[in-house]
């Protein structure tokens, strides 16, 4: 009778008061004839493959943290060494760890390929007639489903270049179609933004507020905006973006105090946010307080099985402004003097969101990252005895996404939605397809678009690629950080090897003196320089692929 079931979700929607969850464990399975009998249930069929944004979600790492993306830029440094099964201290410290045959910790291939498989059964159900439920009720959810595939490609295209286009054209590609050859890297970019195209018209502009998080028209264009600026079609970012903000549903949240900026992240349906991802104590909730906060603050609770497990570099620091005699300007730890020795006073907005420093406050407790200190800092080696000690090696540790809601780090965890994509990233996408066509005015129009948000002056017109890519970069780093683009930002940008090769991270060392005054010295947190060689800026294809696919041909850089 069938291919395969279909789960059908206890619940929908999204994690306010009054409403459920999107993605859920399905407590039953069941046949087409049931699955497809009503729209509701043809809608729990749907939000079932919304399991999906929460796999990009890096706040729902499970204990693994593997899926943090920044882990692998220069922003982030795993506190110890078998972090994350030591897959970002192995893959800069040791040879040959990432390989065709050892896999790459970084793919997504197999869990992106089952969506796939299950978004195109859906889609030939439809197509032989399975759905016959009225065609204005099914069009949005075939929408979904379309844009959750090209999702599932787009997140592939990034990781591994072009891919094996496995699409309904008169029934779903199965084990007798295995043997199916790689489209070019154009080729699949062209199928995924017109995916987007196509589906925008489908898709609603909002969906009744029980529904918020769905999946809208601007979601569609603000993807679409984000593979044409991976694609390099500058002309196809500029129009999407151009149609998102003509919908006149979203704009920027006010950010000109840290309080001010952290309610983007964390008041539902606030108007910058395009596409969210949310989650519900006692339902769907994830674990990054238990993961990345401070260790004494977990210690309330439970034992030392928690806290800073991944932390910020120097390097992150270091990008937030500081305004000194009324005027802004780059940090510089040169300057500490004339700072008073105060250097995380005065600094961006969006830094107090980041970071916590030594002396910040979380939850009410100041953070002790000094000597001594309940946060104290450790020497980051590669021993075991330093394994699972969950201190910071950088002296710093994340703020960004904790939540301070109550947390018992055992059964009521985080509800920290996770913004997937928001409106600051379309201006920065808008800015730099301007300045890819040389239009430096529109470019920086939107650039300090989002600096005039956190109070910040615009920067003036560089007038060249250079000047103004170093701009851009501080400012997608500043506003951007930990939402999972930086790594790709220095791939698309040819930066990856500079960056990341040959290279050490920073963090700082701070002692407490008997009068209560900080002293600071910044310190090399790698023991060795990094290994990055230009192969690691592509993902292989899995070996199972080449193996059983023989049509399938292997990344250049692995051959």
């Amino acid at each position: 009778m069938k291919k395969y079931i279909i789960g059908l979700l206890a619940s929908a929607a999204i994690a306010l008061p009054s409403c459920d969850t999107l993605d859920v464990d399905p407590t039953g399975y069941y046949s087409e004839d049931v699955a497809y009998a009503s729209v509701d249930n043809l809608d729990m069929v749907v939000k079932n493959f919304y399991g999906m944004f929460h796999q990009f979600a890096d706040i729902e790492t499970g204990s693994s943290l593997t899926s943090i993306t920044d882990g692998v830029s220069d922003l982030l440094k795993g506190s110890w060494w078998n972090v994350a099964g030591g897959t970002f201290n192995k893959m800069f410290f040791q040879d040959n760890v990432i390989s065709v045959t050892n896999g790459d910790f970084r793919s997504n291939w197999g869990s992106m390929y089952n969506y796939v498989r299950l978004l195109n059964q859906f889609l030939w159900d439809y197509e032989r007639g399975m759905i016959k439920l009225p065609t204005a009720d099914v069009q949005p959810r075939l929408a979904e489903a379309r844009f959750l595939r090209a999702l599932a490609y787009q997140e592939l295209i990034q990781r591994h270049g072009g891919v094996i286009l496995r699409l309904v054209d008169g029934g779903v590609d199965s084990m007798d179609k295995n043997n199916k050859a790689r489209s070019t890297e154009a080729e699949s970019w062209d199928f995924v933004i017109n995916e987007y195209d196509a589906v925008a018209e489908m898709l609603p502009e909002e969906w009744p507020s029980a529904d918020a998080g769905r999946i809208t028209k601007g979601s569609a264009l603000g993807f679409k905006a984000r593979a044409a600026l991976y694609a390099k079609r500058w002309d196809d970012a500029i129009a999407a973006a151009d149609e998102l903000f003509a919908l006149n549903k979203y704009s920027l949240m006010p950010g000109t105090t840290a309080a001010e900026y952290e309610r983007i992240f964390t008041t539902p349906n606030n108007p910058e946010l395009i596409q969210p991802v949310y989650f519900q104590v006692g339902n769907k909730q994830h674990q990054w307080n238990s993961l990345v906060g401070p260790l004494s603050e977990a210690l309330a609770t439970v034992s030392q099985t928690s806290g800073a497990a991944i932390a910020p570099t120097e390097e992150y620091a270091s990008q937030f402004d500081i305004q000194v005699n009324g005027n802004w300007e780059a940090f510089d730890w040169d300057n500490l003097a004339t700072y008073g020795n105060k250097p995380f006073d005065n600094r961006d907005p969006r830094f107090y969101y980041t970071i916590l420093y030594p002396g910040a406050t979380f939850k009410g407790k100041t953070i002790e990252i000094w000597d001594g200190g309940a946060d104290e800092a450790m020497t980051y080696t590669a021993e075991a005895k330093d394994d699972n000690v969950h201190k910071t090696t950088t002296g710093y540790l994340i703020r960004k996404f904790l939540t301070t809601k109550e947390y018992n780090y055992t059964s009521k965890l985080s509800d920290q939605l996770w913004p997937e994509m928001r409106l600051a990233e379309i201006y920065l996408i808008r800015s730099e397809a301007y300045a890819r066509k040389g239009e430096w005015g529109k470019a920086y129009t939107d650039l300090n678009a989002i600096r005039a948000r956190v109070g910040l002056p615009a920067k003036p017109n560089a007038g060249s690629w250079d000047g103004y890519l170093a701009d851009l970069e501080k400012e997608r780093i500043c506003e951007l950080g930990l939402e999972g683009h930086r790594f790709f930002d220095l791939v698309r940008w040819g930066k990856a090897v500079e960056v990341l090769n040959g290279t050490r991270a920073h963090g700082i060392h701070t002692t407490k003196a008997d009068d209560g005054t900080l002293n600071y010295e910044v310190i090399e947190v790698d023991f060795k320089d990094r290994s990055f060689p230009l192969r690691y800026t592509i993902c292989p294809i899995p070996y199972a692929e080449i193996q059983n696919n023989i049509l399938c041909e292997q990344n250049e850089l692995w051959k």
